[in-house]
């Protein structure tokens, strides 16, 4: 049994994107119906793969942290920009 977390980037068509933390380059696809969550964009994601399914955990935590994270970045550029 493996597992890694996971950022949700998007939906297209049928299938949920993943990007693999931290660097968020490797991509895994998985069909919407194998989805037994509720998830929504921008949601880090525990997913464990035993092989013959998916099993998911939403980090809610760490997903609360990344959103304050990014909206303190997004701050900080528009109070640089106003200089």
């Amino acid at each position: 049994m493996n597992f890694n977390n996971y950022t949700l980037d998007r939906f297209e068509g049928d299938y949920a994107i993943f990007l693999k933390r931290p660097e968020e380059i490797d991509q895994l696809l998985i069909h919407r119906t194998e989805i037994d969550v509720p998830v929504k964009e921008g949601d880090i994601v525990q997913i464990t793969d035993d092989g013959e399914k998916y099993t998911f955990k939403v980090l809610k935590e760490d997903t609360k942290n990344k959103k304050a994270s990014i909206e303190k970045m997004i701050d900080e550029l528009k109070n640089k920009n106003k200089i």
